[in-house]
């Protein structure tokens, strides 16, 4: 038993050297090729190589220990991680294209509820206006969804801002459908403008400009009578004594709203129907043309070219003077919306009683747009486009959108006041002759579906907005 092992340890050490050379190579190798299988798999690289900002946030995200991040690195961090809270903007949809459809909803607010707002004239349910479906309908588009108003989510967005309406009664009629929808649910105080008449005639200067605070919000409202948007000279009202027909300097700012743009966040613009009147137009102090020439030796130029150059100066002195601000530090972005032309639904005469009695709406393909409206539409949606790219390429700070409401303010016709312009027309019986208001619009009415869309386009600015300023205020 002692001599086994040194005879077992002679017999190996008796093996020739090269084959235990080989044996011992060939069991590394088989050790060997594990260990390197191993080690591949562990070293796989990523699918993907992740970007900066996505590397940041996982880096922020981990549990694990890290090493110090130097500035620029915690710069990104901060960025990321706000970036994550930031809602979503609104997406772009073609609001205009659309159709109305019935609706089991009813309004927000009525003629009594909001009574003390609107104008007596487009009050049709305090008016003894009899039928109610003109109030059941939604417009829907084609292409995307439109919800319904909602008061909170627009005071949300305009917490600390001021909304203004510039334009002629089209815009205090769509101002006060909007404080309507407001009031609805948050109590609305009138600091400005109490009184006077209707506020869209001489005399009315009062509620021509009038204003809303929100105090829950700490939001305002206001609208400013502007009919031509520049500077201008009215026609005397109602045949009375003085100026037969308009004054407009189309190179000139309507300064009683355009002084106050540097405190206006968001400002709606609507004109159009003044333009229609007897007028003459002036640039630099010389007469360059007039529509229904009031004076003696003029040509007729219409009033389309007019209207465009109206609706230019107007945008164009919100776009300068928000750049103006940017210039000196006073970072506040704007919104400015231009709704556009909404047609008249005169039928036949004026003052005959059928002259705008439609109870329903036009069916898709029974009105199309009429060629004054479609020039109107044109001449608004290009300016709009043109100032939008002005402000972009001087880094105003302002955002500017057309709503467009023309195509489906054509179909309406069964939205306005008509003969209930004035209390109960008919309570003595039928008549031949009563006067007609077939431009303006109930309240509530069809108009309350412009203030649906300003919703979306002031979220789309407002969520654009804060991540501009959370942008400018970050570390470079």
């Amino acid at each position: 038993m002692g001599a086994s092992t040194p005879r077992h340890h002679s017999s190996s050490s008796s093996l020739p050297r090269s084959l235990l050379a080989k044996r011992i190579v060939t069991f590394a190798l088989y050790a060997l090729i594990p260990l390197a299988l191993l080690h591949y798999l562990v070293s796989l690289p990523s699918p993907a190589h992740p970007t900066a900002a996505a590397a940041a946030a996982a880096t922020a995200t981990s549990s694990s220990p890290s090493p110090p991040a130097g500035p620029r690195v915690a710069a990104v961090k901060e960025k990321a991680a706000a970036g994550s809270k930031r809602t979503r903007a609104a997406p772009r949809c073609d609001y205009s294209d659309g159709a109305w459809v019935r609706s089991a909803a009813a309004p927000l607010y009525n003629g009594t509820s909001c009574g003390g707002t609107i104008k007596a004239g487009q009050n049709c349910e305090a008016h003894g206006r009899p039928d109610t479906g003109y109030l059941r309908w939604r417009w829907r588009p084609r292409g995307c969804a439109l919800p319904p108003f909602d008061p909170a989510e627009f005071l949300r967005l305009v917490r600390g801002r001021h909304v203004a309406f510039v334009g002629d009664s089209l815009a205090r009629n769509q101002c006060e459908s909007l404080v309507c929808l407001l009031s609805s649910a948050f109590p609305a105080r009138l600091v400005r403008g109490a009184g006077g008449g209707d506020g869209d005639g001489d005399g009315d200067e009062l509620r021509k400009f009038r204003r809303w605070a929100f105090p829950s919000h700490d939001a305002t409202v206001s609208v400013f009578w502007s009919p031509f948007l520049v500077n201008g000279t009215e026609k005397a009202k109602g045949g009375a004594a003085g100026l037969d027909h308009n004054r407009l300097f189309l190179d000139q700012p309507d300064e009683r709203w355009a002084a106050e743009i540097p405190g206006i966040d968001v400002v709606v613009l609507s004109a159009g129907h003044w333009f229609l009147h007897p007028a003459m137009f002036y640039d630099r102090g010389a007469a360059v043309g007039c529509h229904h020439c009031p004076e003696p030796n003029r040509t007729e130029t219409g009033f389309f070219g007019a209207f465009r150059l109206a609706v230019r100066g107007a945008l164009r002195e919100v776009v300068l003077r928000g750049a103006r601000a940017q210039q000196q530090r006073e970072r506040r972005p704007k919104l400015a919306v231009l709704t556009t032309f909404s047609p008249a639904h005169f039928e036949g005469e004026w003052d005959s009683p059928a002259a705008c009695a439609r109870t329903e709406p036009y069916a898709p393909g029974e009105r199309e747009v009429g060629y004054m409206d479609g020039e109107m539409l044109r001449a608004e949606a290009e300016e709009a486009a043109a100032a939008a790219a002005d402000a972009r390429a001087r880094g105003a700070g302002v955002t500017v959108e057309a709503l467009r409401v023309t195509r489906m303010a054509a179909l309406r016709a069964d939205g306005h006041p008509g003969a209930y312009m004035h209390p109960f027309p008919f309570a003595g019986g039928a008549r031949e002759r009563v006067p007609n208001d077939c431009v303006h619009w109930c309240l509530p009415g069809p108009i309350d579906t412009w203030n649906e869309i300003l919703l979306q386009l002031v979220k789309r600015w407002a969520d654009g907005a804060g991540a501009d300023a959370e942008s400018s205020s970050s570390p470079p």
